[in-house]
């Protein structure tokens, strides 16, 4: 299914605007996962964990779109968005990724 940030798909005719999906996956951090990232923060080191859980996210989420656009029949996503967001208290740190997007349908 094609997904892009635009309100139009280059070359193709949007047929039928079908509605807004969304989509939303909250992950949880390992505690060890933060404490490593914590101590090569302090070196100036790049985090692969966190790093890699946004990237996780970031797909779970993108999937779960692509599955609401196809429920309803369509074949594409147009204005598709990607938001990040975190809650840190002192046991968990959970990371939020939203996406959403206009259902349509292409020729």
């Amino acid at each position: 299914m094609k997904m892009v940030t635009t309100e139009t798909i280059s070359g193709q005719n949007i047929t039928e605007t079908k509605k807004i999906v969304f989509s939303e996956q909250v992950l949880s951090v390992n505690v060890v996962k933060d404490a490593i990232s914590g101590i090569k923060g302090i070196f100036g080191g790049k985090s692969n964990s966190y790093s890699e859980e946004y990237a996780k996210g970031r797909q779970l989420a993108i999937d779960e779109l692509q599955k609401e656009a196809e429920k309803i029949g369509a074949n594409a996503i147009v204005g598709a968005n990607v938001h990040y967001n975190q809650f840190v208290n002192s046991d968990i740190m959970l990371i939020i990724v939203t996406a959403n997007g206009t259902a349509v349908y292409v020729q």
